[in-house]
């Protein structure tokens, strides 16, 4: 329905438009084509409010058959909140599928979107859009350590490290990162959502083997803070990705268990041969 505020764009123009009215009516006539585009538009935001409402999973999706099927249904949902996520550049990963909990993940989201976009390009901000994407739990929540926090200026190397554009996520390698289309979805992500200035790597932890407490506080002493600083510096550095075998990427079975192919540069080469 037509939004009663909706003034068409014709009547914005100068009166001395309309001093010919035939001419004015072939102008008003042009611009309705732009005036149903945008009332369609405005009818979409004006039905956001029931849509993200607890009855919005009853409603009918605007423009679908009454015969439509279940799957039908399910995908003009998903397609009415993609649309409505892209008003914030947001665009659902690709393990949120079309089924029920793929759209709950959605509709959390656009409740969430206005708090979280607030935050957008900020640690905190990455940090929460990832783990509303990858539904990961509070004890799991990634560290961001952005590198020039750490950083001695005064070290003669510096500059060769380019410390003040780069940034490491540390992210629990929980089960829901076993899969390695998974991981990659969730490297793509940081790739996609970290400031454009910004390179951020992402390396994967041993669940409960890794943190970088106790953090100095504000009244702590210089010192503590030195070698707090020299030891994140020293991880940074030396970081590759902080995982042991067992958590490791893996083609079939354990490179120790199964045939001599490459898998991943475990150990194996193909043919037979080990490294070196």
């Amino acid at each position: 329905m037509p939004s009663p505020d909706y003034l068409p764009l014709a009547l914005h123009l100068p009166a001395v438009y309309q001093e010919d009215q035939e001419s004015f009516a072939q102008l008003d006539s042009y611009l309705g084509l732009a005036d149903d585009l945008a009332r369609a538009a405005l009818s979409t935001m004006e039905d956001v409010e029931h849509w993200l409402s607890p009855e919005g999973g009853s409603l009918w999706p605007p423009g679908l058959p009454l015969d439509a099927g279940a799957p039908a249904v399910l995908e003009a949902y998903r397609a009415l909140y993609d649309e409505l996520a892209a008003w914030f550049a947001f665009r659902a990963p690709v393990t949120w599928a079309a089924d029920p909990g793929g759209l709950a993940l959605r509709r959390r989201f656009l409740r969430t979107a206005a708090r979280v976009w607030r935050r957008r390009a900020t640690p905190r901000g990455l940090v929460d859009w990832f783990c509303l994407a990858f539904e990961v739990a509070p004890a799991d929540r990634p560290l961001l350590v952005e590198h020039f926090r750490v950083t001695d200026p005064d070290a003669s190397d510096v500059d060769t490290l380019d410390p003040w554009l780069r940034a490491t996520a540390f992210v629990p390698a929980t089960d829901q990162f076993a899969d390695f289309t998974r991981r990659r979805a969730a490297i793509a992500f940081v790739d996609r959502y970290a400031p454009a200035h910004v390179q951020v790597r992402v390396c994967w932890t041993k669940p409960g083997a890794f943190d970088l407490d106790p953090v100095p506080g504000p009244q702590a002493d210089p010192a503590a803070v030195a070698r707090w600083r020299a030891r994140v510096r020293q991880i940074l550095c030396d970081l590759v990705s902080f995982v042991d075998h067992a958590n490791g990427i893996r083609v079939w079975e354990c490179v120790d268990e199964g045939r001599a192919i490459d898998r991943l540069g475990v150990g194996r080469l193909p043919g037979g041969g080990v490294t070196p």
